[in-house]
């Protein structure tokens, strides 16, 4: 139906998005230990919801890919996150951080289906 490529990378994408609210709820919770549901909220994303995208995105790919591409969105997400929302500098090499981290995930990609 889709392109693979696309498959793989809206599933490692929505991990990526997934651990990032529940690595946020536990720092409010860290930050407020009275507010619990900050803590149910982080475990049940990482007991449910983190397997779940991995075994479906394990339907594309095996887990070096899959693994691969959602630390890499990861990552390049918190960059541009601390960029505009936190004021971090990015220079070119960041930049250029970026374009090289995408296109490595499609040399991956292709290399894992030669």
């Amino acid at each position: 139906m889709f392109n693979p490529l696309y498959n793989i990378f809206t599933l490692t994408a929505t991990l990526a998005g997934i651990e990032t609210v529940a690595m946020t709820a536990l720092t409010a919770y860290s930050k407020n230990v009275s507010q619990t549901h900050y803590l149910i909220l982080g475990i049940l994303i990482y007991a449910v919801g983190i397997p779940f995208f991995i075994l479906k995105s394990l339907d594309f790919e095996g887990i070096g890919t899959v693994n691969f591409m959602w630390n890499l969105i990861t990552a390049i997400s918190m960059i541009v996150i601390g960029h505009y929302y936190f004021g971090d500098n990015m220079n070119h090499l960041h930049l250029w951080s970026l374009v090289l981290g995408l296109a490595s995930m499609v040399f991956l990609f292709y290399a894992d289906k030669q």
